[in-house]
C-alpha cells in the first residue's frame, strides 16, 4: 500500500495534478475486468436465486400431480343415502365398490349394565381379594353363561392399597378389558356402575375369590358383593348386551357394535335407532367423478401456472429487452423439455384401457407450451371411461396370475411388463400334535410355554373345562396363544385347528423364519393336548423366483426383484400355489410427473448439484477479487513511482533553471543591468 502522504505530495513540483491522473489511469485499468467480475457475480446471484423459484414452482407442480395419484383424488367416491336417522355413513374408503345397499335396522347394539348394592360413601371398603372378569353370552333366563373362547378373562387384586369403592372402580378402569366403572351416587347411596362393551358376546361374568378363607361369590359381604354369574346375582343386571340386527340387500347381519366398517368393504356406518316398521335406508355409491375432473383440471391449471411463473428466468423480456438468467442454461433447458415430453408422451406400462396419452382426452398443448383442455371432449371421456381415465392418471398394476399381487413400488421402479417365474413356492410352519383322547379338561392343570417364530411366550394355562368338540377346544387354544402379550407385541400368532384327531399349529408368518416350538409343558398338557409327542409336519420355507429371466430375491411370502434391475422397488406377494404370471405396472401419466419432479428435486438430485456448483462458482469470485484488487494495487504502485521520478526529475531541473538564474544574475554584464 503506497503512503498516503507520497500520493498527495504527488505535483508539488511539477504543478501537475498528479493525484488525478493515476486514479484515473487506475480506474481505467480496472473498469474492464471488475465489470466482468461483477457481471458474471450478478449473473450467478439471480441463477441462484432463479433455481430457488424453479425448486418452488416445481414443488407447487408437484403437490398437483401427487392430488392426482392420491387414491383421495382419483379414485374417491361419494354416497347418497336416504334422509334417515336411523343409520348414517361416517366414512367412504376409496376401495368401496360402487353399488346400491338398502339397509334396514331390527335392533341396535347394547352394552351390558350391572349396578351393586349401596354404600354409605365412596371411600367405604370393599374387601380383600381377587375379582376375575370373563367374558361371553348369558342364555335368555341369564341363568347360564357360556364363555367366548376369542376373549381374555382378566383378574384385578383389591388390597390394602386399593380396598375402597372408588379403590375398585379404578382398578376395573386400568385393567384396560373394555369394561368402565363409575360411582353413581342414587340419592340415598354410592353404587359402582359397571358397563361391557355393546353386543352379547361381550357380557360379563364376574366370580369373587375374597382372601382370608371367607365364603366366596354366595355370601353379602366383602368382595361377594360384586358376584355376577348365571348362577350368583349379588349385583342388579339393568341391561342385558344385545347385539345390532340390520339386513343388507335382503341379507340379514348381527354385529356387536352399532359402528360398522366390515359389512360392505370400505363403507363404515353409525347405527343410532330402529328403522320404522317399512322403512329403508339407502346407500348409493358412486365414483366422485366430479372431484377427479377438478383434480385434473387443477393439474392443468398448475402447469400452466408453473410455466408463467418461470417465465422471467428461462424466457426473454421484450418490455426490457433481456433475457432471464437460466434462458442459457443447459440443466433448466432440459428440465422443461423433460416436462414437455412427459405431457406429450404415451403413458410406458399402460397396457389396457382406451387411452395413453392425456391428448386422447381431450387435454391439448398449445404453440406456447401450454396447456388447455377441450371440454367436451374431457367430460365425455369421463364420463364414459371413468376407470380407463383413473389408470391413464394414476398408478396401476395388474397380474394375470391371482395368487401374484404387487404390494408396493419404488422411485426407482422402471414402467412396464415382467415376466415372473416361481421356482419355490412359500410355506409356514405346521406343528402336529399327536391324538387328543379327550375334549373335556376338566380337573386337568394344562400349561405350557410356546415360541413362535422366535418369540417365546409366558407360561399360558388352558382353562379347564369339557369343550366338547375338537375345533371348540382349538379355537381355545388359539386364542390362549395369541393373547399372549410377548406374542402379541411381536405380531407373532398362530391358528389353531383341528384335523379329525390332533390339532395343527399354523404360524401367521411364512419363510424359513417361522417356527413352533413347545417347552415346560404339565403332565396334563402333554397327556390331554398332544403336544409332548407331536413335531413339525411342514417347516416353513422361503419364495424363490425369477423376473425377467433375473434371479430375485425371497424372503417369506415376499419376493423382490434384484438391484439395478428395471423391476427393482416393486414388492410381490406371492401365494402358496403359484406358479408364475406377468405382471402390468404403470405410475400414470400423474405417477410419472411426480416421479420426474421428484428426481430433479432430490437432495442428490440435477438441481442440488447444479445449485452447489453456482455456491462454489460465487465464492470463488471473491478469490477473483482479491487478485484483480492485488493486481490493481501493484499498478497503482508502478504509477506512483514514475509519477515520483517525474516529479524528482523536474525539482531537479527546476533546481538547475534556479542556480544558472542566479548565477546570471551575479555576471557583471548582466549585474549592472539588474
Amino acid at each position: 500500500m503506497i503512503d498516503n502522504n507520497i500520493i498527495q505530495s504527488l505535483g508539488i513540483g511539477s504543478g501537475i495534478n498528479t493525484n488525478n491522473i493515476v486514479s484515473q489511469l487506475v480506474e481505467i485499468e480496472k473498469i474492464g475486468p471488475q465489470t466482468r467480475i461483477d457481471d458474471k457475480k450478478e449473473l450467478t446471484e439471480s441463477q441462484i436465486s432463479d433455481y430457488g423459484l424453479l425448486k418452488s414452482a416445481l414443488a407447487t407442480l408437484q403437490d398437483a400431480a401427487e392430488a392426482v395419484t392420491n387414491p383421495e383424488g382419483m379414485f374417491s367416491k361419494a354416497a347418497s343415502f336416504s334422509d334417515s336417522t336411523a343409520l348414517v355413513p361416517t366414512d367412504l374408503d376409496p376401495d368401496v365398490l360402487p353399488g346400491s345397499y338398502d339397509f334396514t335396522v331390527s335392533n341396535i347394539a347394547k352394552a351390558q349394565s350391572l349396578s351393586s348394592t349401596g354404600f354409605t360413601a365412596a371411600n367405604d371398603a370393599v374387601g380383600l381379594g381377587d375379582l376375575t372378569f370373563r367374558f361371553g353370552d348369558y342364555d335368555a333366563g341369564v341363568t347360564t353363561f357360556t364363555e367366548d373362547p376369542e376373549s381374555t378373562s382378566k383378574t384385578i387384586t383389591i388390597d390394602s392399597s386399593n380396598n375402597t369403592l372408588s379403590g375398585l372402580r379404578d382398578a376395573i378402569n386400568d385393567a384396560d378389558m373394555g369394561v368402565q366403572a363409575s360411582i353413581v351416587n342414587d340419592g340415598t347411596s354410592f353404587r359402582l356402575l359397571i358397563s361391557a362393551e355393546s353386543g352379547e358376546n361381550n357380557q360379563i361374568e364376574i366370580t369373587a375369590a375374597e382372601a382370608g378363607g371367607t365364603p366366596t361369590d354366595t355370601d353379602n359381604a366383602g368382595l361377594s358383593r360384586f358376584a355376577f354369574s348365571g348362577t350368583v346375582k349379588q349385583m342388579t343386571q339393568n341391561q342385558a348386551g344385545e347385539n345390532a340386527e340390520i339386513t343388507v340387500n335382503g341379507l340379514a347381519i348381527t354385529r356387536s357394535s352399532n359402528k360398522i366398517d366390515d359389512v360392505v368393504d370400505g363403507l363404515s356406518l353409525d347405527i343410532t335407532k330402529k328403522t320404522e316398521v317399512g322403512e329403508v335406508v339407502n346407500v348409493t355409491v358412486t365414483d366422485d367423478k366430479d372431484f377427479a375432473e377438478q383434480t385434473i383440471r387443477d393439474f392443468v391449471t398448475a402447469y400452466n401456472d408453473f410455466l408463467g411463473e418461470i417465465e422471467t428466468a428461462i424466457g426473454f423480456d421484450e418490455e426490457n429487452d433481456e433475457k432471464g438468467s437460466l434462458a442459457n442454461d443447459s440443466l433448466a433447458k432440459s428440465i422443461i423439455s423433460q416436462l414437455r415430453t412427459n405431457i406429450s408422451s404415451t403413458i410406458p406400462g399402460l397396457t389396457e384401457g382406451a387411452f395413453t396419452t392425456i391428448a386422447s382426452i381431450g387435454i391439448r398443448t398449445e404453440l406456447d407450451g401450454t396447456l388447455s383442455i377441450d371440454d367436451e371432449d374431457f367430460s365425455a371421456a369421463i364420463e364414459s371411461n371413468f376407470e380407463d381415465i383413473q389408470q391413464l392418471f394414476a398408478p396401476h398394476n395388474s397380474s394375470s396370475a391371482s395368487d401374484i399381487s404387487v404390494n408396493s413400488f419404488g422411485d426407482q421402479t422402471i414402467a412396464g411388463s415382467y415376466d415372473v417365474t416361481i421356482t419355490t413356492t412359500p410355506r409356514k410352519t405346521v406343528f402336529t400334535s399327536d391324538t387328543v383322547p379327550s375334549f373335556d379338561t376338566t380337573g386337568k392343570i394344562d400349561f405350557f410355554n410356546i415360541t413362535v417364530n422366535g418369540i417365546e411366550s409366558g407360561t399360558l394355562n388352558l382353562p379347564a373345562a369339557d369343550y366338547g368338540s375338537g375345533s371348540a377346544m382349538a379355537a381355545a387354544l388359539q386364542t390362549l396363544i395369541n393373547s399372549d402379550e410377548t406374542l402379541a407385541a411381536n405380531n407373532a400368532s398362530l391358528v389353531v385347528t383341528f384335523d379329525t384327531d390332533h390339532f395343527n399349529f399354523t404360524t401367521n408368518k411364512y419363510g424359513a423364519g417361522s417356527g413352533i416350538s413347545f417347552s415346560g409343558l404339565s403332565a396334563d398338557a402333554e397327556a390331554d393336548l398332544g403336544l409332548l409327542a407331536g413335531s413339525i409336519s411342514q417347516s416353513g420355507r422361503d419364495v424363490s423366483g425369477v423376473v425377467n429371466g433375473q434371479v430375485a430375491f425371497g424372503l417369506g411370502e415376499v419376493l423382490l426383484p434384484p438391484l439395478g434391475s428395471d423391476a427393482e422397488g416393486l414388492t410381490l406377494i406371492v401365494g402358496e400355489n403359484a406358479t408364475g404370471g406377468t405382471i402390468d405396472f404403470s405410475r400414470g401419466f400423474a405417477g410419472e410427473m411426480d416421479a420426474l419432479v421428484n428426481e430433479f428435486l432430490s437432495s442428490t438430485g440435477l438441481i442440488a448439484n447444479k445449485e452447489a456448483t453456482l455456491v462454489q462458482r460465487l465464492s470463488g469470485f471473491t478469490t477473483e477479487q482479491e487478485s484483480l484488487d492485488r493486481r490493481i494495487g501493484a499498478f497503482e504502485g508502478r504509477l506512483i513511482q514514475q509519477f515520483i521520478a517525474m516529479e524528482n526529475i523536474l525539482n531537479g531541473l527546476n533546481s538547475s533553471g534556479s542556480f544558472l538564474e542566479n548565477l546570471i544574475n551575479t555576471l557583471p554584464f548582466t549585474a549592472s543591468k539588474n
